[in-house]
């Protein structure tokens, strides 16, 4: 009897045994399945594109520019070559207000830089520093315009690009159609093989459009990019996406010419020479004979600053009438551009309908569609080049061909 209560138990036990190794076993696959289950989540990485809009961007590209850094330092450098310059100034008046006695008791010999401390004296070194910082300062306004409307005519162009991957998407959905519906007359026997053809060519030219426009907007994009100083395989999504046509009001050229005229730095550039040339021809004429090479050198400086002055003028008041040019011709050619679109969109219309009543060939059909979307693209295009040339010529009283030759 004994031994059969102890066997009943050493099964018991047995039997507790195995089924708390059951559970351990359960929970160690339970949070096995657990931790690779939160490996593998951790290694799943989500990139969220960088929603960009237009101002940002100009932001981005501003914030980045290395030139608004060195004009910036330019500044400070400025700053203290007015400095010594003041220190100059003093010093000269202080050397040519003594009499010839203390000078030479100081051993001290004037005539040996003659010219530089005159230039000194009459305040040349501190005038220049403050012209300079004057320009600094312009060319920082200049480079901030400049710096927004690169950045914008960039952003234009992954626009472009997209509005272009749209248009030859739906060109490739119409092309499909198409097909599908000469394929349906070839097999009813009222299509040639040559349009079945001609159908195929043209899905295979649309997809082939949709490819180059895929590599078009990828290169916009890393354009882009490189501006705003960002890594090349940031993906961004532009924000800014409605791009309006704003009709131009009517301009007084007059009133912009002269606004340029007061404040382009072409024309402060040139004056601000004049000015310097004029204390520079000064000391040397004062010092130097007129028969000798260095005061006939300065006389000619002098005339060559002269007329620099009104062929700036002129130069500006050029560049001001041909960018009002420019834009009087984006404007024209946008609102062409917007009858050529209506008128594209009808005759496709129309062909389609002939093409369905037997009274036109599926390759008219092609043809107007194909032509419809190219109006399309050339029209966003355009809508684009308008825009750049608005940005220029409302920029003109800053900025022009002039300005941009030499930044």
């Amino acid at each position: 009897m004994k031994r059969k209560i102890a066997l009943l138990l050493a099964m018991v036990i047995l039997m507790s045994t195995m089924q708390i190794s059951n559970v351990f076993a359960e929970e160690e696959t339970t949070v096995t399945e657990t931790t690779v289950t939160t490996e593998a989540v951790e290694q799943v990485e989500i990139k969220v594109p960088m929603e960009l809009s237009m101002e940002d961007a100009v932001k981005l590209a501003t914030e980045s520019d290395r030139g608004m850094w060195k004009i910036d330092d330019g500044i400070k450098q400025m700053q203290e070559a007015r400095k010594q310059g003041k220190s100059a100034k003093d010093q000269a008046e202080m050397l040519m207000g003594m009499s010839l006695e203390a000078l030479s008791a100081m051993d001290i010999d004037v005539t040996s830089n003659y010219v530089e401390t005159l230039l000194a004296k009459n305040g040349y070194y501190i005038k220049s520093a403050d012209i300079q910082m004057e320009l600094l300062k312009k060319n920082k306004d200049l480079l901030t315009v400049g710096i927004d409307i690169a950045t914008k005519s960039l952003y234009y162009n992954v626009l472009i690009a997209e509005k272009t991957i749209e248009i030859n998407e739906a060109k490739i959905k119409s092309a499909n159609e198409q097909l599908r519906v000469i394929n349906l007359k070839f097999n009813n026997g009222s299509a040639t093989k040559a349009e079945v053809l001609n159908g195929e060519m043209s899905v295979q030219q649309a997809k082939t459009d949709l490819d180059s426009a895929v590599d078009d907007l990828e290169m916009a994009k890393l354009n882009l990019l490189n501006k705003l100083d960002l890594p090349f395989d940031t993906e961004i999504t532009l924000t800014d996406k409605d791009l309006t046509y704003v009709p131009t009001v009517e301009i007084n050229l007059d009133e912009v010419v002269a606004k340029a005229e007061a404040e382009r730095p072409e024309i402060m550039t040139a004056a601000n020479a004049l000015e310097l040339q004029k204390i520079e021809t000064h000391a040397y004429t004062a010092y130097y004979t007129s028969n000798l090479r260095q005061n006939k050198a300065a006389v000619e400086e002098l005339k060559d600053a002269e007329l620099n002055v009104p062929q700036a003028y002129k130069d500006v008041e050029l560049d001001v009438r041909t960018s009002y040019l420019n834009l009087v011709k984006a404007e024209r050619s946008l609102m062409n551009m917007d009858k050529t679109v209506e008128l594209s969109r009808e005759a496709s219309r129309i062909n389609k309908l002939l093409y369905e009543n037997g009274m036109a060939t599926s390759l008219d059909v092609i043809k107007a569609d194909t032509s419809l979307a190219q109006a399309e693209i050339g029209r966003y295009q355009l809508l684009v080049a308008y825009n750049i040339n608005k940005m220029m010529f409302d920029n003109s009283n800053l900025m022009g061909s002039v300005s941009e030759a030499g930044m």
